[in-house]
């Protein structure tokens, strides 16, 4: 079984920022260390994926607590932007978040950061 080419994944940020007009992307674990990133500079991507980590660790016990079902996304809206946070992950692999920060007036990120996860997925298999 080969590994998978994971120098692809920071191609498949980047072209998910051009696609959507984002200024920052990154792919995480679930614990919140970084596999992959596409920033703009000044940025701190260790921030980014620190965040990615415990949002998706505190929506996980909103869904546990209120029997929501299985996380999809996750959206956060801000006067000055936005940040999304998709997971991807089947049961028995450890999750994987897919976080993308944009500006204000980006309105439609669903379709880019959903090619960039369908990417991402066969890439590694997921």
């Amino acid at each position: 079984m080969s590994r998978p080419d994971y120098s692809a994944l920071p191609k498949i940020l980047e072209q998910m920022n051009k696609e959507g007009g984002f200024t920052h992307s990154s792919l995480v674990r679930d614990d919140g260390f970084s596999i992959a990133s596409a920033v703009s500079p000044g940025a701190d991507r260790d921030i980014v994926a620190a965040v990615s980590g415990f949002i998706s660790d505190s929506a996980e016990r909103v869904r546990k607590e209120l029997m929501l079902g299985d996380i999809r996304d996750i959206s956060l809206r801000c006067t000055q932007g936005k940040a999304v946070f998709k997971k991807i992950g089947t049961s028995g692999k450890q999750a994987l978040i897919l976080a993308a920060v944009m500006p204000r007036g980006v309105r439609y990120h669903s379709r880019p950061i959903g090619k960039a996860a369908t990417r991402i997925r066969r890439l590694l298999k997921y």
